[in-house]
């Protein structure tokens, strides 16, 4: 099956990358603001390679002000830990790039940031603290590639709802 596939290439970026042990569960974060406005971030939860919709949470940016996504995303990084009874995932995935990464340098948790190349999503990288060089989304099998992807594009999607949703509030004067 797919799965087994997917989690057969995710061992071996594991070794790759240096992260400890095979990924179960990921959550994926995102940040998203217009012009720094009605700021917001999100996170999806998938486990065993499918989205747990159960688990996903949105956050209001309460600490940041204008745009500064990588302070936004240690922001609720550092919420969402707080939250012990949550479970532990075995990865954060973090749509961004070496900033976004720097955000989550102190976590006790594996973490990976990987880009977005709008016009070719293939062309992206994925940033690890592990290593000094990016790694091209390309190199990586095509299953793991495309998980990966499906995953930050779902928490791009979540995010920019939950925005989208608090900017209609606001104009309605219910924010």
């Amino acid at each position: 099956s797919e799965a087994v596939n997917v989690y057969k290439e995710a061992e071996q970026l594991e070794r790759r990358l240096g992260l400890p042990r095979r990924l179960t569960r990921i959550e994926a974060f995102d940040i998203s603001n217009i012009m720094g406005n009605q700021s917001v971030g999100s996170m999806v939860a998938f486990q065993n390679d499918k989205p747990d919709k159960s688990q996903y949470r949105k956050f209001k940016i309460k600490t940041v002000e204008n745009q500064d996504d990588v302070s936004s995303l240690r922001e609720i990084l550092q919420r969402r830990l707080a939250h012990t009874q949550w479970a532990t995932p075995d990865l954060f995935l973090l749509d961004g790039g070496k900033g976004q990464l720097k955000a989550a340098r102190d976590l006790k948790i594996p973490v990976l940031a990987i880009t977005k190349i709008e016009r070719n999503p293939h062309k992206a990288k994925i940033f690890s603290p592990f290593s000094k060089k990016s790694l091209n989304l390309q190199s990586l099998p095509p299953e793991l590639a495309r998980f990966f992807l499906q995953i930050r594009d779902e928490a791009h999607r979540f995010a920019i709802s939950y925005n989208k949703k608090r900017r209609l509030m606001k104009l309605k004067g219910q924010i």
